[in-house]
């Protein structure tokens, strides 16, 4: 179980980092090779997890 959610992680975030990379390249990113593929699920992760990371330091700017 721990490993499908771990694959379908990662393709939601290569897709996701594939849309974003696409869009700043000008449709050219295509995310295929190792190379591509390793940028496009860091990007897509960190935009996945961005609004976590925003709710954290919020709670932690309310609180102090």
């Amino acid at each position: 179980m721990d490993l499908i959610a771990d694959v379908l992680l990662n393709l939601l975030a290569h897709r996701i980092g594939v849309f974003v990379l696409r869009l700043l390249s000008g449709g050219r990113f295509k995310g295929e090779s190792g190379f591509a593929w390793g940028w496009a699920v860091l990007v897509g992760g960190l935009v996945m997890f961005s609004p976590f990371i925003c709710l954290i330091a919020l709670l932690f700017y309310a609180s102090g």
